[in-house]
């Protein structure tokens, strides 16, 4: 045994630690029992060609599996037992080399629990949960999550996974004429001929399928936006050769317009647009495509990939300007790619926000650790102001602002309204020109935004913010606080007002979660209306729905662009049957209208992944779905088209 070994293997197949014994060159999964070859082993057959293994497998396939055994044993020196199953997995194409490093989110050990616990959810029968936990724990597709349970399910019962569908041809001509008897040779031709034909006309219809050698099938696996034409720029995932791309579809009929050669990174952490370009955060690369025909306009790379969070890439000025994970905020000129301008943070600020022309940006300025707001020009990256809030609270450690704070920017009112992370709560409301205070206040307990930061709402006359289980008000004007409402049982997002009602979303903390809808008196917090949201959670953050809609889990959202008419619109995603119903209600006293079901017809199986909302522009809805783009008129209830 050679001394560079692997002593850590996991199977490619589920990612579970395998059980090398040293011993023998193939190992089996003990949990989907696949079987994999080990790298560098046997030593003495280190040089042993692929053309020995492909002669093998052809033997296998012709169906001189005899053969094909002794012929793995002469080059392994294995048994007939472990040859015979390797000669199998080799005739199904299904050979391929243990993994010396776990490629996924868990070590192997890690993977190897969650797949005991993915066994013993199977044992009692729940598949659905299984799959769930796999894919949360794995980082996987739904599609590699089922086939991965498949494949355990498989080796609990000892019943095989059935083999996906092929394209059956015909009966050879050989085998018409033997049936055929005395049929006269030129009637034999016809018959052939028409087979011909008609196996060709199958085979020409599955090749230009998606998924076929010919159209690649792209599954939407990453951000996407909605473009001003109605087009959809998307990250894919190339399946035919396991790939990560971008691609645009057309906003009317649903084509495909172009799609980009593959990206350098494993993964599309942003896309953003000017009009002219699409502009991709591909791993530390930055590349821009011309929207017009996907051609690529220029590439360049970044200190390292986007920071987390939403708002990390953004276009301004002429500047594509990227908040990268190393505490650094880049700008590179929108034309040519080219580095304009580079920023070192010192703090931990994750979002860029645009304020007034300028970038703004929180960042310790001293070596006290007080956060500044940082005014910048987006075009070169010139400081144009600062300002340090503090809050005088305490006077012995007053409190400085924290990225995590609620920040509301009202140019209408020439203000800058913070609500302070801190103990006790202090709310102040700055002059924008001068960044003098104008008015504080202070909250009788702690205001606390963790774990899911500042949740709030600013209208033309007050400020709505949560605070544990307290939904609380600010007077713009004068700083009065007040109670609006207050649950031990429940937390509060305000969501929108629309005339003297505001919409907020309720969600249940004592015991099992749940969620509500309720309209308040947006003066007096009186609940005026309820709406129990069921076993339906949202897909909106915070507190968003993870894991799998199904017909037990539904998932829903609001789209609030209708509140000046006092109407919303509820999309509740269901499973089994898989749809969306629409469903009008009126603001001011919850009253539902009629529901409108549209079938989601393209997306298969029991349950599907939670739904990503890409954009609403005028009646149409754009969403993404177990890898499939939609769009809906939200009026007529019908699918205008979707792509995979």
């Amino acid at each position: 045994m050679t001394e560079n070994l692997p002593q850590t293997l996991t199977c490619p197949s589920c990612g579970a630690p395998l059980d090398f014994d040293g011993k023998s060159a193939l190992v089996r999964c003990k949990f989907c029992k696949n079987v994999a070859l080990v790298p560098g082993f046997p030593a003495a057959q280190a040089e042993v060609p692929r053309a020995a293994l492909e002669e093998i497998a052809s033997l296998a396939r012709d169906g001189n599996m005899v053969e094909a055994i002794k012929r793995y044993r002469q080059l392994f020196d294995v048994g007939l037992k472990e040859a015979k199953d390797a000669v199998e997995t080799l005739a199904a194409g299904k050979m391929v080399e243990a993994r010396q490093t776990a490629s996924g989110p868990l070590t192997p050990d890690e993977m190897g629990r969650v797949l005991e616990e993915v066994q013993r959810l199977l044992k009692e029968g729940n598949k659905v949960e299984a799959i769930r936990r796999y894919r949360e724990a794995a980082d996987v597709s739904l599609t590699k999550a089922k086939e991965v349970v498949d494949q355990v399910e498989a080796a609990l019962t000892g019943i095989p996974v059935p083999p996906r569908p092929q394209v059956a041809g015909q009966p050879a001509p050989a085998a018409a004429k033997e049936r055929t008897g005395n049929t006269s040779s030129r009637l034999g031709c016809w018959i052939g001929l028409f087979i011909l034909l008609f196996v060709g006309g199958i085979l020409a219809f599955a090749f230009s399928q998606p998924g076929g050698p010919f159209v690649p099938l792209l599954i939407a696996n990453g951000p996407a936006i909605l473009l001003p034409d109605n087009s959809v720029a998307a990250a894919f995932y190339n399946v035919n050769d396991e790939s990560h791309l971008v691609g645009l579809v057309d906003g009317e009929n649903g084509k495909l317009r172009w799609r980009s050669d593959p990206l350098p990174g494993d993964y599309v952490d942003g896309i953003a647009a000017d009009g002219s370009l699409i502009f991709v955060a591909s791993g530390a690369d930055l590349l821009a495509f011309r929207a017009a025909d996907g051609s690529l306009a220029w590439q360049a790379a970044m200190p390292d990939r986007l920071n987390y969070g939403e708002a990390n890439m953004l276009v301004a000025d002429g500047r594509v300007l990227t908040s990268n994970l190393d505490q650094s905020v880049q700008a590179y000129d929108a034309a040519t790619g080219a580095l304009v301008w580079s920023r070192r943070l010192s703090g931990y600020d994750h979002t860029l926000r645009l304020e007034g022309g300028s970038l703004v940006l929180f960042d310790y300025l001293g070596g006290d650790y007080t956060y500044s707001l940082l005014f910048l020009d987006p075009a070169d990256g010139s400081q144009q102001r600062t300002i340090t809030p503090i809050c005088p609270a305490n006077e012995f450690a007053p409190d400085s602002l924290k990225p995590n704070a609620g920040l509301y920017f009202d140019e209408a009112g020439s203000a800058i309204y913070l609500v302070y992370d801190s103990s006790p709560g202090c709310i102040q409301r700055l002059d924008l020109a001068s960044g003098q205070v104008v008015w504080q206040t202070f909250g009788e307990g702690w205001y606390s935004f963790s774990p899911n930061g500042f949740t709030g709402l600013l209208t033309d006359t007050h400020i709505y913010f949560a605070n544990g289980n307290e939904l609380l008000a600010v007077d713009k004007s004068s700083g009065t606080l007040y109670t609006l409402l207050a649950d031990e049982d429940y937390g509060f997002v305000p969501l929108a007002v629309s005339g003297d009602v505001l919409l907020v979303r309720a969600r249940r903390t004592r015991g099992s979660e749940r969620f509500e809808l309720r309209g308040l008196d947006a003066a007096s917090g009186e609940t005026l209306w309820q709406m129990d949201m069921g076993d339906a959670k949202p897909i909106d953050p915070p507190d968003e729905m993870s894991g799998l809609v199904d017909k037990d889990a539904p998932a829903w959202t609001l789209n609030l662009s209708s509140l000046p008419a006092g109407q919303l619109t509820l999309f509740t995603f269901q499973g089994e049957p898989n749809q969306l119903v629409i469903q009008t209600f009126d603001s001011a006293n919850g009253t539902l209208g009629g529901e409108t079901i549209v079938p989601l017809k393209a997306v298969s199986g029991d349950f599907y992944s939670v739904p990503t909302i890409i954009g609403w522009r005028g009646e149409r809805l754009y969403f993404e779905v177990d890898g499939i783009i939609y769009c809906v008129d939200v009026t007529t209830g019908k699918a205008l088209f979707h792509f995979r």
